[in-house]
């Protein structure tokens, strides 16, 4: 194939630019083809290569697989490829595939058989070869960037799905406090049981489905929380909020007297109305500890679920990742050391057990069990309470993956630190936990909620960990 008699033809008026895109890019989104609007969508034959060499990998081989099923679909209308496949996207975008074109001017200490550099120094040959034409080259990696701005190359990072960073600072804010008059209160409480403790809720309120708030009376005084339930705002008191016997937890106490965002996290993770939670939070603020909770409330005490479901990313420092599969063992012995949260919290959960091994029956009883992500789609989570621990080291299409395998009679809680990312093809603005709390807030159901935890917990070394030692 061949873009130069393609881009000849084309009339000299037409100002489109051309986007060059990195392997990792189309990793990250598999649909990053239709998102460049009317302009050219370059990809080179090395991508093409990358890309196959990832179709069994644990964690990117489902995206490895969607984008070359992608392009197999749009290369099957047409009958020339280097005349430009149409991007069916409506702007009347086109896909070309690039060999060839390495600039003979390319820099000999950046060896342009490393696939990076190959890409830089064909950029360098499109923009020699076609110089009224504007090429960028389009990459999550920080680093190919910096070597792009160096050789003149305009580089920009993949913003379909980013947020700002203004916007990820707002998740880590107190929950919204509700001021009520005097008879509102009294409305509040006129019934007799505290199931119908509710009153109207008001749009000027703007809160969303299961958002929960701090009440105030008229003197400023904190007396409860409420939840949004529709056209209702619930009452639910705070100190009779717990999950397996355990209240909100307040380490600060110089700081907060309570912790409001912890008791509107265990309401909605006992609400059997919700289906999916969204729980954000930094590490030490209890994520974990309350969805374990609740989860084992609901299954042992409640019988209301079947089995509880532990889910985690496997992140390694191997850029290709490791699948589970190649290390000894059965897989539950594999999966115990990358899923030690879960299991620190069953043992200590169940300290009063008869015996130590108490965590480890539960365990071999299959009521509660550890799955690998990269197997999920064969996974049957029907009648479960699943947790998805770390979702901002896996990716939306892992999320979606997850999500569709979900019944009716199942529970979803989604757990998270945005500003945590181990993965090297995701960052902080553009992960499975942003893509859902995203999603939630443009389409909110009943059935849906989030809350973002503030307050650390886990010890006052932590604390100080958190607060004075930086990371940028």
């Amino acid at each position: 194939m061949s873009l130069t008699l393609n881009l000849n033809l084309l009339d000299e008026n037409d100002h489109r630019a051309g986007y060059v895109i990195d392997t990792n890019v189309l990793l990250h989104d598999p649909s990053a083809i239709f998102r460049f609007e009317e302009h050219f969508v370059l990809i080179p034959l090395m991508v093409l290569d990358e890309i196959d060499s990832k179709k069994k990998d644990p964690h990117l081989g489902y995206n490895a697989r969607e984008i070359s099923q992608k392009l197999e679909q749009l290369l099957l209308k047409v009958d020339d490829p280097a005349r430009g496949v149409a991007i069916p996207n409506g702007k009347g975008g086109l896909l070309f595939f690039v060999e060839g074109f390495a600039s003979k001017n390319f820099p000999p200490e950046l060896s342009s058989s490393y696939k990076d550099n190959g890409i830089l120094a064909q950029i360098m040959g499109l923009k020699e070869t076609f110089p009224r034409r504007q090429f960028y080259l389009v990459s999550k990696d920080r680093n190919l960037r910096i070597k792009s701005g160096v050789l003149n190359i305009p580089a920009e990072d993949y913003l379909h799905d980013k947020i700002s960073e203004e916007y990820l600072a707002s998740f880590f804010q107190p929950i919204r406090e509700v001021h009520l008059e005097e008879e509102e209160i009294n409305a509040l409480f006129q019934s007799k049981t505290t199931e119908t403790w509710n009153i109207p809720y008001r749009k000027k309120w703007k809160l969303d489905e299961n958002e929960g708030v701090a009440l105030f009376d008229p003197s400023k005084q904190f007396f409860g929380l409420g939840i949004r339930k529709l056209d209702q705002l619930k009452y639910f008191d705070y100190f009779s909020t717990k999950v397996l016997d355990t209240p909100p937890k307040v380490l600060d106490t110089d700081n907060y007297k309570y912790n409001l965002e912890q008791a509107v996290c265990m309401q909605q993770a006992m609400d059997d109305d919700i289906k999916i939670q969204i729980i954000i939070g930094k590490a030490g603020t209890g994520k974990t500890h309350i969805a374990l909770a609740a989860a084992l409330e609901k299954v042992f005490k409640e019988r209301k679920y079947d089995s509880i479901k532990l889910i985690k990313p496997v992140i390694t420092k191997s850029r290709l990742g490791e699948d589970v599969g190649f290390l000894p063992g059965s897989l539950k012995r594999k999966l115990i050391p990358k899923m030690r949260p879960f299991v620190e919290k069953l043992r200590k959960f169940t300290s009063d057990a008869s015996s130590e091994e108490g965590y480890r029956k539960l365990l071999d009883s299959g009521v509660i069990e550890m799955l690998n992500l990269a197997d999920i789609r064969g996974a049957d989570l029907a009648n479960s309470f699943v947790i998805f621990d770390e979702a901002q080291n896996a990716n939306p299409f892992q999320m979606r993956t997850l999500g569709t395998r979900l019944g009716e009679d199942s529970k979803l809680i989604v757990l998270g630190d945005p500003t945590q990312i181990d993965s090297i093809y995701l960052d902080k603005y553009s992960n499975a936990l942003i893509n859902l709390y995203e999603s939630a807030l443009e389409n909110p159901k009943p059935f849906t909620a989030h809350i973002c935890l503030v307050q650390m917990v886990r010890s006052h070394t932590s604390k100080w960990f958190e607060s004075n030692i930086q990371t940028r």
